[in-house]
Order: structure tokens, then sequence, then C-alpha cells
């Protein structure tokens, strides 16, 4: 039986590649993205058409293999997988995939054999250069970012609001980058300890993937921001996603703009004590559930005074609205 351990994941373009060749170097082994806890089971793969794509060249299997992976349940479709792609693999499997960010404890809950996740986070600015970048290649990056601005604010603070009630679970660890990259040895011994009980090593010789291009950490990575985008649109970009300040690079920057943050999360917190509810991890009919992101999410059920739980049972469900 493979082991799936660990899920990694975290903003498109925002270090997950690095994160997951630390764990490689330390034992871990994966493919490439696999994305199969966001459907409610294997067989939805087939429907997320990127993902069911990407699986082949990805985890390097044959058709006849996918086919076989999406016909059981979760831990078949690992065992399935990894040993196909790693048949002479002793050691521990992690699935990397950054949109788990965005549901974080519904697909955590979809494995209940998964120990743990790590989260590495990025400041919205350095997010905003790279997807711009990847989208726009042919655009200046001050074009690309203007272009494509609200898309990216949306997916930035939907990331961060799929993730954030799992900030005191001990079972998540956040990574922010700006750190990984400036305070190498000591991030080294978090993530390790978390992981496996011991400090990681660093990583020997070059990725196996273009994006992460030496073996050492580029400091130049974290501040390249502001290098290329004006002030004016730096601020720009902070007061459209000032909800995710808790992920903010600077300690400046998140208090300057963490008013938005402050007010929600106390908010929230007090209505979960005053119906007695947990922050995640409870169910509604059968649905995972996450009163504290349900309340995050939706400003308007926090502002009513409702009970999350009630609300999404009454009327969320029925509106549509995302239970975690």
């Amino acid at each position: 039986m493979a082991q799936i351990d660990f899920i990694l994941t975290g903003y498109e373009h925002g270090g997950t590649t690095l994160l997951s060749e630390l764990f490689r170097a330390n034992g871990f082994e994966s493919g490439f993205e696999v994305g199969v806890l966001l459907g409610e089971r294997p067989s939805d793969l087939r429907q997320n058409t990127d993902f069911w794509n990407l699986l082949l060249p990805g985890w390097n299997i044959s058709e006849q293999i996918r086919e076989q992976a999406v016909s059981g349940d979760f831990q078949d479709f690992y065992d399935t997988i990894c040993e196909a792609s790693f048949p002479d693999h002793s050691g521990a499997f992690f699935d990397k995939t950054p949109r788990y960010m965005s549901a974080l404890g519904q697909c955590m809950s979809r494995g209940p054999f998964i120990a743990k996740a790590v989260v590495i986070h990025r400041d919205p600015r350095a997010v905003f250069l790279s997807q711009a970048r990847k989208l726009e290649p042919d655009l200046h990056v001050i074009a690309a970012v203007e272009k494509r601005f609200d898309m990216l604010r949306e997916l930035y603070v939907h990331y961060f609001i799929g993730s954030v009630a799992h900030l005191t679970n001990p079972r998540v660890l956040f990574v922010p980058f700006e750190e990984l990259v400036s305070r190498e040895d000591t991030w080294l011994k978090n993530i390790g300890n978390f992981a496996t009980g011991e400090p990681f090593v660093k990583r020997r010789g070059n990725s196996r993937f273009d994006n992460v291009t030496s073996s050492g950490m580029d400091p130049g990575k974290v501040v390249e921001f502001d290098r290329l985008l004006p002030v004016a649109l730096q601020r720009r970009i902070l007061d459209g996603t000032r909800l995710a300040a808790p992920f903010f690079a600077g300690p400046v920057e998140r208090a300057q703009y963490g008013d938005l943050w402050q007010e929600t999360i106390t908010a929230a917190r007090a209505r979960l004590a005053a119906f007695g509810l947990p922050a995640t991890g409870t169910s509604v009919n059968g649905t995972y559930f996450e009163p504290l992101t349900y309340l995050i999410r939706y400003p308007d059920v926090l502002k009513t005074g409702a009970d999350p739980v009630e609300h999404f049972r009454r009327h969320g469900r029925r509106e549509g609205r995302i239970p975690a």
C-alpha cells in the first residue's frame, strides 16, 4: 500500500514546486499535480479535464492505470498511481496541488489517511506579478497585472479564505515563502520537525522542474515586485486583497492593511462562541461544513447574527453557497 502522508498546497506560482522539491530531498516522492481531492470521489476527476489530462504525463502512467485508479476510493486511487509511477520507492508520498488551498479542509476530509498539510503562502504583489507574467507573456508586466487585476484579486482572496480557518490547526503548517527564502535554515527545521520529527536537509542538485532554477534559495525573488511594480500599483494590490493581510510579507503592510481582517475574524469568532460551534470539521446533512470559513466568505451572513450552520441548512445550500 502506498502511503500518502501529506498535501502540499499554496498559491499558483507561489512556491509549491520549491516546497515539493524540499520534500523530495528528504525522502518523499510524488508526480505532478493530482487534483483528485477536489471531487467527491475519484471518478469525478474525469470531469476536471485539466487534471485528468495532466495525470498521464505528470505521473508517467498508462491510460489503463488511470482508469483503474479512478474506479475505487481515494486510498485505491493513490495506491494505484504511486505504485505504478514509483514502484521502487519505499518511503512516503505527497500530493502537491495548489488548488487544494482554496478548499483545504474539505480536501483533507476526503482523505482521512492524510496525516498533515503544508500551505506555502506568498505576498499578493509577488503572486500577481508571477501569474500575470504566465497569463500574458507578450505584455509588459505592469500592463499584464493591470489587465488581469480583478481576476487575480478574486483568486488570491479565494485561496486565502479556503485555507485561513486552519491557521491554528495542528495538522496544518503555514509557510511564508519570504521567510523560507530568507531564513532557510530555520524553516528547514520547522518543516522537517512538522513532517518527520527531524529537521529537513537542504536540496542538492537542480530540480526536475524548470521553475525551480537552482539548488539554493534566491532572496532576489522575494522583493522582485518592488523593482518591477510601481508603488501605486502595489498599494492597489494590497488594498484589493486586504482581507488576506495575514499573508502580506512585511509587518508594516500587515498592520497598515489589517483592519478588515481583524474586524472579520473578531466578529466571526464571537459568532462561533455564541452558538458553540467549532471553526472547522463539522457536517450539515452529510456535507462537510466549516462555520468559520462560511462566515469569512460571506460577510452578509456574518452581519445578520445568524447561526452559520442553520443559515447554510435553510438558505445557503439552496442559494449555491460554498460550505467550506
